[in-house]
């Protein structure tokens, strides 16, 4: 623990000398002082500390999204989008009010799923689809959800293309300040979610999960 790496070592070789000081704390006499003894994976759990673990893990993290909506559903759901809300936070406008309906502050609730417009199109997804989509509180919804693992993988894939096409629709509505058929936007997103079905190998689901996509029109 006392070695000092010499000026002339690598970067590498340096930064790796210096988190043995990090670790230093979990040594009592030379003996890691957890039971199960020392090693990295263990090692960086002590490092990091006890932390809750995060509803959205699993709905922006699965394989039947594209890659483009899992990170706008990481921003979105880390609620880091900039918003009018999130820009007024930073000093960057004077206030956040919504400039599309002129109702309440342009947060991410208010863009997704309490902006009339947006209700509207989350309603003809659900027509659509058949999927019970949340107006609220979408994270904790898709938490909640029943079904196969494939049933609530496609599930929270349909949400996180809600929240991607959505986005989407409002940076454009704010510089053409145009407001695009609702149908057309709800089949877009049906549309995008067909897609990324088709991209996935099929064979070896089972036979009530493929039952399960076309109920929901997805093949």
């Amino acid at each position: 623990m006392d070695y000092p790496p010499s000026p002339n070592s690598s970067w590498v070789w340096r930064r790796i000398c210096r988190v043995k000081h990090e670790i230093a704390p979990g040594y009592t006499d030379g003996i890691w002082h957890q039971q199960e003894g020392f090693s990295s994976a263990r090692c960086y759990d002590w490092l990091k500390g006890q932390a809750p673990k995060m509803m959205w893990e699993r709905v922006v993290c699965t394989g039947w999204s594209f890659p483009k909506h899992n990170f706008l559903g990481w921003l979105w759901a880390h609620e880091v989008l900039q918003t009018k809300s999130k820009l007024l936070h930073y000093g960057v406008v004077d206030e956040d009010t919504c400039q599309l309906c002129g109702m309440g502050s342009e947060n991410q609730e208010h863009l997704f799923f309490d902006f009339p417009y947006n209700r509207q199109v989350i309603q003809q997804v659900k027509q659509y689809s058949g999927m019970d989509i949340p107006a609220t509180n979408a994270l904790e919804w898709c938490v909640h959800r029943q079904g196969s693992r494939l049933q609530k993988e496609v599930q929270y894939a349909m949400v996180v293309c809600v929240v991607y096409v959505l986005w989407q629709q409002h940076n454009n509505r704010r510089q053409e300040m145009v407001l695009v058929r609702l149908e057309w936007i709800a089949k877009r997103i049906l549309n995008e979610m067909k897609a990324r079905v088709r991209e996935r190998d099929k064979n070896h689901l089972r036979i009530f999960d493929m039952e399960w996509l076309e109920s929901k029109n997805l093949m």
